[in-house]
């Protein structure tokens, strides 16, 4: 028998997102498990990737309607991979993955092929670091192994439709619509990626990621001849010129870029992300993965619409400041509305560092006053929250 209920059930994963989304579909009842993946080095996930696994087969009733990945970090996706023992016993209709994840994506898009570069030579740094047992600090850790290219991960879901004839791979971007993907009466649209990513890192991020690349490049062992300093390097107390305070800053200050770099490379995949909508009767729900500020400004000029005052919003990235503009929270969220919008934002603080920390405080607040319920999962101590809208 169909619900007639739209239920919305976030899991704790603690830094990452998992969503099992229910909702009626005529006289079906359709579930859609959207990201499954924690943080690199977050504690307890085997355990709790599998009691998310059991649960999502208990009420699926082992068949999802559709599977969504929206980018390839891996606090979007580890589960799937993790519980691939799971996952190969459901039946699963429709993957829907961000078009950058389709094979031959960069051999087409040329100009987003500096992204791929980057992922790769973060791959031969991370190999170097570990053969060195260099000590890392642990958000430099983390974001490091979060943006590596993780092919097995991604294989893993792009082969289960050569795997099982009756899954259907979708790479999406903007303007895609989902009705037939695989809805009767929910309209689906996709409001991001654009086809070629580039846009999000063109001008001064075009340059950013050049010189990052060649950084990248070298310390991993490249041609190039200018490197960070690791391990095979003389190091030295202090130069006689700084006091020891003064050279403590400024390697503080060195180890501070490798993570701001590490952001750029974090910032240029999370703007790859699959945005999408659903219209489910009167309700609007929308799931933008990890969208950062670049995506949204494009949505505001290619899609703008579609943005639509909605029912229920996952908040992008985990709450960062520059996962959500404000300026079109009126458009999103208008206050006039209050009493009928939901958000969730699936966190966990001091994961990526202090510096404009994630949850972000002011986010949080101003959310706050635009909805009738604020769900957060950090400090969640049960596996899972509904919100029924």
């Amino acid at each position: 028998m169909a619900t007639k209920r739209i239920r919305v059930r976030a899991y704790q994963v603690q830094f990452g997102d998992c969503f099992l989304v229910t909702v009626p579909d005529g006289k079906t009842t359709r579930h859609l498990l959207v990201d499954f993946g924690s943080a690199p080095g977050t504690s307890g996930t085997k355990e709790s990737f599998r009691r998310i696994g059991e649960n999502i087969t208990q009420e699926t009733g082992g068949h999802l309607d559709v599977l969504v990945m929206t980018h390839e970090h891996l606090d979007h996706m580890e589960g799937f991979y993790a519980e691939r023992g799971i996952l190969d016993k459901m039946t699963i209709d429709h993957i829907w993955m961000s078009l950058p994840s389709r094979p031959d994506y960069y051999t087409k898009y040329t100009k987003a092929k500096i992204l791929k570069k980057i992922r790769a030579d973060a791959n031969r740094l991370t190999a170097l670091l570990l053969r060195n047992r260099t000590a890392l600090a642990p958000s430099f850790r983390a974001l490091l192994r979060n943006n590596l290219s993780n092919l097995d991960r991604i294989d893993y879901l792009r082969e289960m439709g050569k795997k099982n004839g009756h899954t259907r791979i979708h790479y999406l971007a903007r303007g895609h619509s989902l009705g037939r993907k695989p809805f009767r009466s929910i309209k689906g649209r996709v409001l991001a990626p654009e086809k070629d990513v580039s846009i999000y890192y063109g001008g001064p991020h075009a340059d950013a990621l050049t010189r990052l690349a060649a950084t990248l490049d070298a310390a991993a062992g490249g041609g190039a001849t200018e490197a960070w300093s690791f391990p095979g390097v003389k190091r030295v107390e202090a130069p006689p010129n700084l006091s020891r305070t003064d050279w403590e800053r400024l390697r503080e200050t060195i180890q501070g870029g490798a993570v701001e770099a590490m952001r750029t490379i974090d910032k240029a995949q999370n703007n790859t992300s699959l945005v999408f909508q659903l219209e489910i009767g009167n309700k609007r729900l929308l799931f933008p993965g990890d969208a950062e500020l670049e995506s949204w400004e494009v949505m505001a000029k290619k899609s703008a619409k579609y943005l639509k005052p909605v029912d229920f919003l996952k908040v992008s990235h985990h709450g960062s400041h520059n996962g959500t503009p404000m300026d079109l929270l009126d458009t999103l969220l208008p206050k006039s509305r209050k009493q009928k919008a939901t958000v969730i934002v699936s966190t966990k603080d001091k994961v990526y560092g202090t510096v404009n920390p994630v949850p972000d405080s002011g986010l949080l607040k101003e959310l706050g006053k635009r909805c009738r319920r604020l769900i957060t999962t950090q400090g969640l101590t049960k596996p899972w929250v509904d919100v029924e809208i």
